[in-house]
């Protein structure tokens, strides 16, 4: 399913707290990621080797985390006329960091959990708008994937 403009526009009114504060909500996305999937902490080189108790308060994972919020906010402002963010994002993961797209979806799902514990009201109607978003972005991200010739 593909997202529609109603879709970012409902995910966006309760998006608020989040960009208010998107090194801490990128900071719980990241070490929920690196929990529930221990193996993606290999494809952080700065992380790589560190202990849970490491990653907690760890400037690196609070600045790499308000990156992936302040990207994601930039998605959802957008209504989804975002296609040069996405190119931008395919072009330094396919080619500089060499992260595969099965990665892409993992942090969806975690950044959905992350919503609907952290966020109020963040119920089933607003639950499936994010997943339409975060379903659209992949989509169109693994065009530009496909576009560089990156399959890892």
């Amino acid at each position: 399913m593909s997202a529609c403009e109603a879709d970012y526009k409902t995910v966006f009114s309760f998006w608020t707290p989040v960009e208010a504060d998107p090194r801490c909500y990128g900071e719980i996305i990241l070490l929920r990621l690196f929990e529930t999937h221990p193996d993606v902490q290999k494809l952080f080189p700065k992380f790589v080797d560190l202990s849970k108790e490491q990653l907690q308060n760890n400037p690196g994972v609070q600045a790499h985390g308000e990156i992936v919020v302040c990207k994601l906010t930039e998605i959802l402002k957008s209504n989804g006329k975002c296609k040069e963010i996405i190119k931008a994002l395919a072009e330094s993961h396919a080619k500089q960091h060499k992260i595969p797209l099965v990665n892409f979806k993992i942090i969806s799902d975690v950044i959905v959990t992350v919503a609907t514990e952290k966020l109020d009201g963040f119920g089933p109607d607003a639950q499936t708008a994010l997943k339409n978003v975060l379903k659209t972005f992949q989509i169109e991200l693994e065009v530009f994937y496909d576009e560089l010739g990156f399959k890892p």
